[in-house]
Parts: structure tokens; sequence; C-alpha cells
């Protein structure tokens, strides 16, 4: 079974406001009982006020990575990170990990 094995803020950057943020994560997965060896993914929490500001510029935001909150509370990021991990296992460790990389950034895209 794969599981998380670290949750870990590169990144944050706080508007003026506090709806107004985007916090840059990396999570690291690996097999339940092998010490080390992980798959690393990496995502965003973005606020509605942010994500308005990007589109602003952009007009267009591609949602794969992102995850959105009205008011950022760690707690519910790692839960949604464990609850994404568990509903995305498979028998195969290959197929975990490609359903994950529908949710998150994976090391391994190209």
């Amino acid at each position: 079974m794969i599981v998380v094995k670290a949750i870990t803020n590169i990144n944050e950057d706080w508007g003026e406001e506090a709806d107004d943020f985007f916090i840059s994560y990396q999570v690291d997965v690996g097999l339940e009982n092998v010490l080390g060896a992980t798959d690393m993914f990496s995502f965003d929490v973005i606020s509605p006020k942010r994500l308005s500001k990007i589109l602003e510029s952009t007009y267009i935001e591609v949602g794969r990575g992102l995850l959105l909150m009205n008011d950022f509370d760690q707690n519910k990021v790692i839960n949604t990170v464990e609850r994404l991990v568990k509903i995305s296992q498979e028998e195969k460790e290959e197929d975990t990990l490609s359903n994950l990389s529908k949710y998150f950034r994976w090391d391994m895209d190209k």
C-alpha cells in the first residue's frame, strides 16, 4: 500500500489579506513498509482571491495540482492529501501513482 511519507511546505506567498494566499507543497509517497524509496508529487494551495488575481493576467489556469481553499488550514490540507492517496489505491503501485498524478504534478511526468 502507498502511503504519505512526508508533506513539505516549500513556498508561501501571502497577500495583504488573510484570504489571499498561494502555498506550494511537495508530497512524498511510498510503500508503507519500505524505508527511503519514495515518489514525489507537488501541488499548490490557493485562495479564490489569489486565483482571481492570476486569471486577470493569464485568463486561464489549468487545475491539476491546485487545491482551492477559502481559509488556509494546514490540517485540512494534510487530511485532503491523505484522503486522495487513500482513494487512489490500486493493486499495482504504478497504477496508484498514475491515479495520484491526476490530482498532483508528478516528478516523473514529462
